[in-house]
């Protein structure tokens, strides 16, 4: 094993990518054997990270380190890596040092985001596909993180670093590649998914939970976002049509919850404990005119959705639109109509193969939304759960 080890540390010191690219796959391979890579991960950060290298080593070397434990020395070479590899020339070069972020311990993340913040920031604006998906996925990643929340709590200009990565990840569900796209939408969606869950452990009354800060800082980010995605409403679905259908689902939840906020008056809510000042609330309040406007922007997106749920052919699809319909049919206001539609798609999928483990699920879904349909439906879907679960 010594042999190996040295071998593989030989080859990283040389000069010749693909010996190390080859190098680095054998380290990879004796980490997930269980066995302790730390001075193959030294020889790593050294010779790959803090020296010019190929973007597939540099993409290897930080999978290595991922995958191992670095003393503080190391991560601040890997941190000045890093700052190096953001002014090189190759755009993919940048995207591998932009991921790493989401590997960095606390203790070292808020200084290098201070000292790289101009760097990342222009990420957002490559001509580079890949430089641009690399921020957005890893900074959607990263900025959701209780850590940051807690280190945002204390360093003010961290809180107006971070809430500005917020809005261009927000803004980048309109860019032109559909990758990028989709990874945004999916970071918004985490976004809101981690609101809700946060909020919801504290009024159970867990203690392990953000302090009234950390939930501050959450709820404004979460207010802007939905402003943003109201906003931009027609605009999103148009741009989640023309993705590729695989991709669809990620774009159903963040524009569904944003609606659902402004149409049920939820984000008045998340505006109170995000503690903004009056006047940014009422200057939100004036870009919703009126019941009515609330209603179309629901229906808009509620139109957007159905056919989805009889053209589609995949069920976890299906499940996902039928869900979020009926998440969105409870606002005031809402037509019987909304919810069956919804109801009747869901169904359909208790006899699908692959979705047989989620019958319950869907048994769930519908008990619970059975107070969103027509009396005569509400007393007849009993009958027809019975009739499924008893063929």
């Amino acid at each position: 094993m010594d042999i190996l080890f040295a071998q593989i540390q030989a080859d990283l010191r040389s000069n010749d990518a693909l010996r190390q690219s080859g190098a680095l796959l054998q380290a990879l391979q004796q980490s997930a054997a269980g066995r302790d890579i730390a001075v193959i991960a030294k020889t790593a950060v050294e010779e790959i990270v803090a020296a010019p290298a190929s973007a597939v080593c540099k993409k290897l070397a930080f999978d290595l380190i991922r995958s191992t434990r670095l003393t503080p020395d190391l991560w601040d070479t890997v941190c000045g890596g890093i700052r190096t590899d953001l002014h090189f020339p190759d755009p993919d070069v940048a995207a591998a040092a932009v991921s790493i972020l989401a590997a960095i311990p606390s203790y070292r993340l808020s200084k290098l985001i201070s000292d790289c913040n101009k760097e990342i920031s222009d990420c957002f604006d490559s001509p580079s596909d890949s430089l641009r998906f690399s921020a957005t996925e890893t900074l959607g990643c990263v900025l959701a993180r209780d850590d940051l929340v807690t280190l945002c709590e204390n360093n003010v200009n961290l809180l107006d670093r971070v809430s500005a990565w917020w809005a261009r990840v927000g803004s980048n569900m309109l860019d032109r590649s559909d990758a990028v796209s989709k990874v945004a939408f999916e970071s918004v969606g985490r976004l809101f998914q981690e609101f809700s869950s946060k909020r919801m452990s504290k009024l159970a009354g867990d203690k392990l939970v953000d302090s009234e800060n950390s939930l501050a800082i959450r709820s404004n980010w979460v207010s802007s976002m939905v402003d943003f995605v109201w906003r931009k409403r027609r605009a999103l679905m148009a741009r989640s049509l023309i993705l590729p259908v695989e991709n669809f689902r990620a774009t159903v939840f963040p524009v569904v919850y944003s609606v659902k906020a402004v149409a049920s008056g939820g984000v008045e809510v998340i505006r109170k404990l995000s503690k903004a000042s009056s006047t940014s609330a009422s200057n939100a309040d004036a870009e919703v005119d009126s019941h009515a406007e609330k209603l179309v922007g629901v229906s808009d997106v509620l139109t957007h959705l159905a056919p989805f749920l009889v053209s589609s052919l995949e069920p976890a699809l299906i499940y996902e639109v039928g869900i979020n319909m009926l998440y969105l049919a409870d606002v005031p206001g809402g037509k019987p109509e909304w919810a069956s539609q919804s109801i009747i798609a869901i169904l359909t999928l208790w006899d699908r193969q692959e979705f047989a483990s989620a019958r319950e699920s869907i048994v769930r879904a519908v008990v619970t939304n059975l107070h969103l349909l027509d009396l005569h439906m509400q007393v007849g879907m009993p009958l027809v759960l019975f009739i499924y679960s008893h063929p």
